[in-house]
């Protein structure tokens, strides 16, 4: 009994270390302190998936921290930075994009910009602009010690768009098609035979009486020669 009470204790407390962790496991953002404020950059959806939509989340503060209230609601934010501030996304050599800065709905501080990463690695976002008359111009790399990179999203079952079920599908549909047009020929056959036929057995009737006519009156001159 004791030893089933231990093993459950220990389940317990696992659970809630995990718990206890998890928050900060999300939450894997690069924190720095740019002239008089707090940014806070990384990815929104975490981990972060190539091919998979996400967007950046950025939340500034007024000072040299994020301070938070019981609701994890930002108590120190630094609001409307939209109108002034520029960010651009890149991978590796690539041209950058440049991502619609918008504000988060009732999250003061807090600021998203969507895009789509299509490879996995490091990306960077290019922040720059001015706040208040305080320029700003930094670059924020994902990275161990920074925010998770894009990384591959593992798809299983393989999906009907993988090559070799397209292949097959293409297949299918060839043969369909081949299938399709020897049933349109032979239909065009049969329907030809069918008139063929149609029209043989109206000629047959039409003859038919004038056979039956001549046969009746050869008949009719037999018997008149007789009697």
């Amino acid at each position: 009994m004791k030893r089933k009470t231990k093993l459950s204790m220990t389940v317990v407390l696992t659970a809630l270390v995990m718990m206890a962790l998890a928050p900060g496991l999300a939450s894997a953002h690069e924190r720095r302190v740019v002239s008089k404020y707090a940014f806070v950059v990384g990815f929104l959806n975490e981990p972060a998936y190539a091919g998979e939509m996400n967007s950046l989340d950025l939340t500034i503060c007024d000072g040299n921290e994020c301070k938070r209230d019981d609701k994890s609601i930002v108590t120190n934010p630094v609001n409307d930075v939209q109108k002034t501030l520029k960010v651009e996304a890149s991978f590796g050599g690539n041209a950058p994009i440049t991502l619609e800065v918008e504000p988060r709905y009732n999250q003061p501080g807090k600021y998203s910009g969507y895009f789509k990463p299509s490879k996995i690695g490091a990306y960077t976002f290019h922040i720059f602009g001015t706040i208040s008359s305080d320029k700003i111009d930094e670059k924020f790399t994902s990275g161990p010690k920074t925010f998770g990179e894009a990384e591959e999203l593992t798809i299983y079952p393989a999906t009907d768009s993988s090559t070799a079920n397209l292949a097959a599908l293409q297949s299918q549909v060839k043969e369909a098609k081949d299938s399709a047009g020897s049933a349109t020929i032979f239909g065009i056959i049969g329907i030809v035979i069918g008139v063929l036929g149609l029209a043989g057995a109206g000629l047959a009737i039409t003859r038919k009486p004038k056979v039956i006519v001549a046969a009746a009156a050869e008949r009719e001159t037999v018997n008149s020669r007789l009697g």
